[in-house]
């Protein structure tokens, strides 16, 4: 596959351009599929990169975002890098002191939490981030009172359609500012020897994988492929080689539910590709093998005949 565009920014717009109304992703929630087209995709992302800029979000500022997997996340992190800014994800299972942290080193102007739960940690990381301007909660409807400086991720969408309304080629035009030299992100370790390292990644950076991932052959992805995405969006494999290159591939995304449903889901989507760790390939396959062992003699066989056939057929594939 030829990549053509500079930008994620670039790919996003061909994107929603090339297929409109298709089906690009959803997310299973109370046990229920929410959905966007790709021009709901691309609208929703523009509302949430507009209404960051109503915040004073300007290039180059820096957003946080603290959440599970959900379409909001993926609205989020096209929007900020639609006007420019650096999108910072953080994983909802941090302690308020590592959000503090992270937050504070990042430089952070705004953070994005996903609940009261999540709030209560950024309101606590605020006391001690001077350059933390604004918290946009997701589920708003779960926050009693809102406290100073803290507005709902539908008011900030709100704003951005507002923007928007005022100056249809806002959007575009920003997004089309950004550089490949120019930040996207800042992705930080797990910081088990010390503090977490921030990594900083550019667009040249993101395209980069991109471009190594659309050379592998055979083609592992199409536009007509579906994946259902289990693994957090704040890891950047998921993110660069799920989100991103999913994107440029133009399939569809099934976001699971749970860790917890994830057989259920994928049983459900029937998949054709799957992103996945080591580690949960390693579960699968030791659950697959203990079933195994309770079956007939005859079936074991049959079992251990297909593993062979499949790794001689894995094996001519690569060379």
């Amino acid at each position: 596959m030829q990549v053509t565009e500079r930008t994620v920014n670039e790919i996003f717009r061909n994107r929603m351009l090339r297929y409109g109304d298709r089906l690009a992703v959803e997310k299973k929630r109370g046990g229920e599929w929410e959905q966007a087209t790709w021009n709901q995709y691309y609208e929703r992302s523009r509302s949430a990169g507009l209404g960051l800029l109503s915040m004073d979000v300007r290039k180059g500022d820096r957003v946080s975002l603290v959440s599970e997997n959900r379409l909001e996340w993926l609205y989020a992190d096209m929007g900020t890098l639609g006007i420019g800014a650096v999108l910072v994800p953080i994983y909802s299972t941090l302690t308020a002191e590592e959000i503090e942290f992270i937050v504070g080193h990042s430089e952070s102007k705004v953070v994005i939490v996903e609940n009261n739960e999540q709030l209560e940690k950024a309101l606590a990381a605020r006391k001690k981030c001077p350059r933390l301007e604004k918290i946009v909660v997701i589920e708003s409807e779960g926050v009693k009172l809102m406290p100073q400086g803290v507005i709902s991720f539908a008011d900030m969408m709100q704003a951005g359609s507002r923007k928007h309304a005022e100056d249809p080629t806002l959007f575009e035009k920003m997004a089309d500012d950004v550089d490949v030299e120019d930040l996207a992100s800042i992705v930080y370790t797990s910081g088990t020897t010390g503090h977490p390292k921030g990594a900083m990644i550019s667009h040249k950076n993101i395209m980069a994988q991109i471009k190594a991932l659309a050379s592998v052959e055979p083609q592992y992805g199409y536009d007509t492929d579906q994946t259902v995405p289990f693994l957090p969006l704040s890891h950047v494999f998921e993110r660069i080689a799920g989100h991103f290159f999913g994107m440029y591939v133009g399939l569809t995304s099934s976001y699971a539910e749970s860790m917890d449903t994830i057989v259920a889901d994928i049983q459900e989507k029937r998949p054709t590709e799957i992103l996945a760790v080591p580690r949960v390939c390693e579960k699968v396959y030791q659950r697959i093998t203990m079933q195994v062992r309770n079956e007939p003699a005859w079936k074991q066989k049959v079992f251990s005949w297909g593993q062979k056939v499949g790794a001689k057929i894995s094996d001519c594939r690569e060379r």
